[in-house]
Formats: structure tokens, C-alpha cells, sequence
């Protein structure tokens, strides 16, 4: 199996952050992430990997699922937004990005995520569950 860490960022107007992916004639999203990298933890590949592919700076707050999926390994993780301006990063999926192979990174609405192919299923149960856990918290919080 190989390893990946993604992180799952929402913003003020409970969207969520995701990876607009249009390759081989296929539209879905994604959560931004990627592959572990030799001696990182997962936490640390989920950082590097929101800042390569979405140019943001995160705080990794907690570890939300453990999922094997299509022979990897995923990470999932809550994090929140320390600094940058979200665009497409200077990581691979920048290098690789084309008309044919495209990566956007968009603010989607929790409420719209029936809009999106999001890929896998289960993060958007996932994401679903962490936005209403979101503003739980935020209210009782008030």
C-alpha cells in the first residue's frame, strides 16, 4: 500500500477546500493531499501537501479516519488555515497541470458537495460530518 495524508480545510462560510480534477476525460474532486514521503509522519506529509498543492500554511489538528482505498492508505486530517493565499501550488500537480491533466483548487459549498464528483464516497459523508461537528462547536462556543 502506499501511504497518502489529506487534509480537510473549511473556511468562514462553511465551505470546504477541494481539488477540482479534470484528467483522462473524467471531472471529480478531491480533498487536497498526497504520498507520504520517506520518514514523515502523516501529519507532516498532510502540512507539506496542503502547501505544494493549495500554497496554504495549515495547523494539523487531528487525525478524522483511516481509510485503505484503491491500494493506499489514506490519512485524513482536520487542519485550519495559518497563512497564504489559496491558488494551485508549486508542487507537482503545478508542474503537471494542463488542459488535458487539470488541478483547481475552489471553495465548495458543504450543501453543494452532491454537485461535485467527489472522490472517494466516503469523504463526503466525512466532510458532512465534520462541517456539522464545525458549527456544533462554533455555537457552543458563543
Amino acid at each position: 500500500m502506499r501511504p497518502r495524508s489529506v487534509g480537510i480545510l473549511f473556511n468562514d462560510q462553511n465551505q470546504v477546500l477541494l481539488m477540482l480534477r479534470r484528467k483522462a476525460g473524467r471531472a471529480y474532486a478531491t480533498l487536497p493531499g498526497g504520498g507520504i514521503e520517506g520518514e514523515e509522519t502523516p501529519a507532516e506529509a498532510c502540512a507539506r501537501e496542503m502547501l505544494e498543492e493549495v500554497n496554504l500554511t495549515v495547523g494539523v489538528q487531528r487525525e478524522v479516519l483511516v481509510l485503505d482505498n484503491l491500494g493506499n492508505r489514506e490519512h485524513y486530517f482536520l487542519v485550519t488555515w495559518q497563512g497564504g493565499e489559496m491558488r494551485l501550488g508549486d508542487g507537482p500537480e503545478g508542474v503537471r497541470h494542463s488542459e488535458e491533466n487539470s488541478y483547481e483548487p475552489a471553495w465548495v459549498g458543504v450543501q453543494d458537495l452532491d454537485a461535485v464528483n467527489l472522490m472517494p464516497e466516503q469523504a463526503r459523508k466525512l466532510v458532512r460530518g465534520l462541517a456539522f461537528q464545525e458549527i456544533s462547536e462554533a455555537h457552543s462556543q458563543r
